[in-house]
């Protein structure tokens, strides 16, 4: 069989493009194409070679369902794609309610600059406060209860920590509010569920089509957020236009549910069904950077050789073997304890064990990717305090423009990525470009943002590239750590930076000065960063095109 095609990387949860862009890194199962092709030379421990056009069936299987090529799902692909489309679209709505309506909220709340600096903050910061955690149990939770009852539940968190919000809101009680977005946070993995469903029913170029489709509809919630919802609370009031997310996170629900349900009606005649892709770990896969991840979820479909091989060993070892341990609990169907805390170890013992040049990612990504929901939290006011005053209205829309740009340019940077490579050279501009950006709209006087702005929005959809470095810095065994390690840093970034902003704040409220010399320190410091990277790089792996790798 000839080797697919590797797919460019899309980017899955909001690391590009505004707070949605970053806060998410959301992990995609693998090409079925690459692991059917991967089977073929590994028939010691698959029982069953699956190939394309033929009928096999796995070790174990009571209801067989014939394995058939990627037209099998027919028409049907398509209303699946739809409504896994709208799934994360509620999700990125409300993610932003409180920063978009930043003067308006602050007059509502009754609050001084310095209360109002630490309490938007703060909103940011218990949302991501989960998440430095829950990237490391998604994957267990997928395996353990699967993709569409993790879809259904986490839908379900995002809906009752929205409403906790509102009514704390209502209110005016900042207690139930926090805890409002401590449980719409707890529902980060959500991206995870909608990926694995989707890639069920595509393969190849199709699935690389279908999850940048999956992103850029999801992020359209966001813009969506900056351009309504200002007009929604000029026309009514700051609650009721909380309680307008609430409504978009019940519609994103409802979705979900169509979801499993036409995945339940059709997925035992699709041939992915009966691969055991949808019990593999997400942490296993490649992960993007709303982050996605997510996802920035700017998710890489391909692997690098000899990634692959042990990955499929891996996973039909839970379904055929070699202990049956999955299938067979003695303990009246409990996972073994011991058995757990033996992979929990075994995870955690190459903690320490990866190099130089990764760990410098590390950092790089916690400052670029970083600071895009800190500033993503204070635009509004710092537009309208800079540019538009006495109209907070325009200002909340203006920032559409780097949201916007970061949603469109994440397909082509994927693109170029997999077709030129020159990924520590965009690593470099990346910064370069942020901390330029940020001394213009801060420290120079300058009659327009536009330019910045737009400038910002490309350096956004260039963050999304960052989690595609991470196979070609670490072994193909630390992979599923490194992603891991790479996602709990941006979210462990969403809890501190926040706050150091929100102490800024306080010493400057009114002109932004010593916030936005922060934020273009980091972007330069995140690119001298990149330039290190790139003299450790010596044979160039980094800037070597995808296509290559097949």
């Amino acid at each position: 069989m000839e080797n697919p095609q590797r797919a460019p990387h899309i980017p899955s949860a909001r690391t590009a493009g505004g707070s949605r862009g970053a806060r998410r890194l959301s992990a995609t199962p693998t090409n079925i194409e690459e692991l059917t092709q991967h089977s073929s030379s590994s028939s010691e421990t698959v029982n069953t070679i699956v190939k394309p056009r033929t009928t096999k069936i796995l070790k174990g299987d009571h209801n067989p369902s014939p394995l058939v090529p990627i037209k099998a799902g027919g028409s049907i692909r398509w209303p699946i794609l739809a409504a896994a489309c709208f799934i994360m679209f509620g999700n990125y709505f409300a993610f932003d309610n409180p920063a978009v309506l930043n003067k308006p909220l602050q007059e509502y709340m009754r609050m001084t600059d310095d209360q109002f600096a630490y309490f938007l903050n703060l909103l940011y910061t218990t949302y991501s406060i989960p998440n430095v955690i829950l990237p490391w149990l998604g994957g267990y939770a997928a395996d353990r209860f699967g993709h569409n009852k993790l879809l259904i539940v986490l839908s379900i968190f995002v809906v009752l920590g929205q409403l906790v919000v509102c009514l704390g809101l209502e209110r005016r009680n900042i207690g139930i509010m926090i805890l409002g977005r401590v449980v719409f946070g707890a529902a980060e993995s959500l991206a995870v569920a909608q990926s694995a469903i989707t890639v069920k029913y595509f393969r190849g170029k199709e699935l690389a089509m279908a999850l940048g489709i999956n992103l850029c509809v999801s992020r359209m919630g966001g813009v969506m957020n900056d351009f309504v919802t200002p007009i929604i609370w000029s026309k009514s009031s700051v609650p009721f236009a909380f309680w307008c997310g609430l409504f978009l996170c019940v519609f994103s629900l409802v979705m979900a549910l169509v979801l499993v349900a036409m995945d339940f009606r059709f997925g035992a005649h699709v041939g992915h069904e009966n691969v055991p892709l949808e019990r593999s770990r997400p942490s296993s896969c490649l992960i993007d950077a709303r982050l996605s991840l997510d996802g920035f979820s700017h998710t890489n479909t391909s692997f690098k050789q000899g990634t692959l091989p042990s990955i499929l060993d891996i996973t039909m070892e839970r379904i055929n073997g070699p202990h049956h341990h999955f299938n067979h609990r003695p303990n009246g169907g409990l996972p073994d304890k011991e058995t757990i805390l033996q992979k929990c170890i075994r995870r955690l013992r190459p903690l320490f064990d990866y190099s130089l040049s990764f760990w410098i990612l590390f950092v790089m990504g916690f400052l670029l990717v970083g600071i895009i929901v800190p500033f993503n939290s204070i635009h509004a006011g710092f537009l309208q305090m800079r540019w538009y005053p006495g109209d907070p209205l325009k200002a909340a829309q203006i920032m559409t423009i780097p949201d916007l740009l970061a949603g469109v340019l994440i397909l082509p940077v994927g693109w170029f990525v997999d077709h030129y490579g020159q990924k520590s050279w965009l690593f470099i501009l990346c910064g370069l470009i942020t901390g330029t950006a940020h001394v213009f709209l801060g420290l120079v006087k300058i009659k327009d943002s536009f330019p910045f702005l737009i400038s910002l929005g490309v350096s956004s959809a260039i963050g999304a590239i960052f989690s595609s470095a991470v196979p070609v810095l670490v072994r193909s065994d630390q992979m599923a750590t490194a992603y891991g390690i790479l996602t709990s840093a941006y979210n462990l970034s969403f809890v501190v930076l926040p706050m150091v902003v929100a102490k800024l704040m306080t010493v400057d409220p009114t002109v932004y000065t010593y916030t936005e010399i922060f934020f273009a320190s980091i972007g330069f410091f995140g690119a001298m960063l990149a330039v290190w990277l790139k003299l450790l790089d010596r044979n160039g792996d980094l800037d070597r095109r995808e296509v290559d790798n097949n």
